[in-house]
């Protein structure tokens, strides 16, 4: 028996069990019989294909953090684990000078903390109190999934081939990030929609001003391009209608989003800072919308069929469309109570900010389409513009340097 043999089995093995084919058992069968003749080589044989896969999925432009995010919608809960350890010994072929900030960022965000650890399969087995079989089922579940993954944008540098970039810096941004987040967890908590609003527009006005005041002070030095994407995972069902908020916040940040309805994945993107902060109020508002909408209730037509998944999908989009319009309202005020001594400095940076936006989704999405969204449900979308029409987000706070 030799290792090519068993790494011939193995993406066969790892389709079937993935796709729950009639044969899978048979396969598992046979890579069993490998395994009762020598665990050690299976074992061998079965990491090498992980880590060749993970491999390949970051050059097909995923992140960590992209693979446990899908996986977790896609993998049994019991293959995460795994699906870490393979992960982490996969890095440990890289030097720390040649990943990028960001990534290490997103390694230990999603459980995958440094110093990177190989690992072997028996091993992890013993430690996750896993029967053998159950092992060799999930390293195949997990096999089958990165077989299938597809090709998207690539948003930071492969692991390995280039020197560090490091994280930007925002001076002070600590701080207001952490009000930022303070007004949002109180917008999520509170039971009173008026209020809620009320504190997700304050937030956006922070975030507005903030924004500003850091482009003012880009204007006395060389404008830096930091302009990047990001992924945002949003919960199925209704992701288009999802998709159009994070699409509203990100527009009144200076942001443009491109969404794959079929992954339920968001890219943004824009400048370092206005990500940020589209990042945090996109997912406090889909928050808050998802309690809004199954607030409104169930919803069932004249002869008391069912309208209720019609009725959300509308309510959703009418709540984006609305809130959309309050977040520019809130930016536009923002911006026009910048000092009259500091606006010919502010605009042109604006300008430059948004061709190094430009330029890079061009770059990541040279061929997107726009798709327009019909409205099924007349009760749903007024429903929804109701819900977020319950308070006013303007800005009332000048911006000061």
């Amino acid at each position: 028996m030799s290792d090519e043999e068993i790494l011939r089995l193995l993406p066969i093995a790892a389709a079937g069990v993935a796709e729950r084919d009639d044969r899978a058992d048979t396969h598992l069968a046979q890579l069993g019989a490998y395994d009762e003749i020598d665990q050690t080589q299976v074992d061998r044989c079965v990491q090498a294909f992980l880590g060749g896969l993970l491999r390949t999925a970051w050059e097909r432009g995923w992140a960590p953090a992209d693979i446990v995010q899908h996986g977790r919608r896609i993998l049994d809960p019991g293959a995460e684990p795994l699906l870490l350890a393979a992960i982490s010994a996969e890095h440990t072929g890289y030097a720390g000078a040649t990943l990028d900030a960001r990534w290490l960022s997103q390694l230990t965000d999603v459980g995958v903390p440094q110093p990177f650890t190989a690992f072997s399969l028996t091993s992890w087995a013993a430690g996750a109190r896993v029967g053998r079989y159950l092992t060799l089922h999930h390293a195949l579940s997990l096999a089958g999934f990165l077989q299938t993954l597809p090709v998207l944008a690539r948003l930071f540098p492969l692991p390995g081939t280039t020197v560090r970039r490091e994280q930007p810096v925002v001076p002070a941004s600590g701080k207001m990030l952490a009000r930022i987040r303070g007004l949002l967890a109180k917008a999520e908590a509170t039971e009173f929609p008026e209020e809620a609003e009320a504190l997700s527009g304050k937030a956006q006005e922070l975030m507005a001003k903030f924004s500003l005041d850091s482009a003012l002070l880009e204007a006395e030095v060389e404008i830096p391009d930091d302009s990047a994407g990001r992924r945002l995972w949003v919960e199925t069902p209704y992701v288009s209608a999802k998709a159009q908020l994070v699409g509203a916040v990100a527009a009144a940040n200076r942001c443009r989003t491109v969404v794959i309805e079929d992954l339920a994945v968001v890219t943004i993107v824009g400048a370092e800072l206005d990500l940020q902060h589209t990042e945090i109020l996109s997912t406090s508002l889909l928050v808050q919308a998802n309690r809004a909408m199954l607030a409104a209730g169930k919803h069932f037509g004249h002869r008391g069929e069912s309208r209720t998944r019609s009725f959300r999908q509308s309510f959703l989009m009418a709540y984006a469309q609305r809130i959309g319009e309050r977040l520019e309202q809130t930016a536009a005020a923002t911006q026009a109570a910048v000092p009259a001594a500091d606006a010919g400095r502010l605009l042109p940076v604006l300008a430059r900010r948004e061709e190094q936006v430009d330029a890079l989704f061009t770059q990541l999405f040279p061929n997107t389409t726009t798709r327009r969204t019909r409205i099924t449900n007349g009760a749903g979308w007024h429903a929804g513009l109701t819900a977020a029409d319950q308070a006013q987000l303007e800005a009332r706070r000048q911006v000061h340097r």
